[in-house]
């Protein structure tokens, strides 16, 4: 696999935050050149820098798709800076790239603000009793899953309840799903992965042609 063809990558690094907290942050970089020793990739920041409280990287995994192949490795932080309102990482050259057979959806970062309604349902699956529900603000949706950010702490593997209108659709969306990840968002907020399950198929095709017309 020739990762060098890539132009775009996704980076989610793990390390300690100054107060010695856990840091956790998920993103899509653009890969800027790529030398004999290592490889920089950047971010075009728009409202807060996502390493200012980082104290150091236990880990970064680097990973990138390919014919809707999910391929990941990882790799070590050479380097960090900031010119203007771009933030630069500087890489190790990855050793051994790895290759993850799931099937992959169009996604679609969604750019206006679009809110989502939460519930607690279950975990690991559906329960009888739902928790209060709360908001959050949807980022990008697949067939698979979504991604939203909202003030509220959650952790994986708690079962949710979603509910939104996507931009352009018709009617209102009800599906189910599972917390994958969870990252710090900002200061106050949390961006939350999740991964569709006990939701039926005529929805999330509906969702998937969404995702298919751009």
């Amino acid at each position: 696999m020739d990762w060098t063809k890539n132009t775009d990558c996704q980076l989610i690094v793990v390390g300690e935050s100054k107060d010695g907290q856990p840091f956790c942050y998920e993103e899509k970089f653009t890969i800027d050149k790529i030398g004999e020793d290592s490889f920089t990739v950047f971010l075009e920041l728009s409202v807060f820098f996502p390493f200012d409280k980082l104290e150091h990287v236990s880990f970064i995994e680097f990973s990138f798709r390919e014919r809707g192949i999910l391929y990941y490795t990882y790799v070590d932080l050479l380097q960090l800076e900031v010119k203007k309102s771009i933030c630069y990482l500087t890489l190790s050259i990855p050793e051994e790239i790895h290759q993850h057979q799931n099937r992959q959806y169009n996604r679609v970062k969604l750019s206006l603000r679009t809110p989502i309604t939460l519930q607690i349902v279950g975990i690991r699956g559906l329960s009888a009793r739902k928790g209060v529900a709360f908001s959050g603000q949807l980022l990008d949706i697949s067939a698979g899953g979504l991604s939203f950010v909202t003030t509220n702490r959650l952790f994986y593997p708690l079962f949710l309840e979603f509910s939104f209108i996507l931009p352009g659709f018709p009617h209102p969306i009800t599906a189910y799903g599972e917390i994958v990840r969870v990252s710090n968002f900002s200061n106050d907020s949390y961006r939350v992965a999740t991964e569709f399950r006990h939701t039926p198929d005529s929805i999330l095709q509906e969702i998937d042609k969404y995702c298919s017309l751009d």
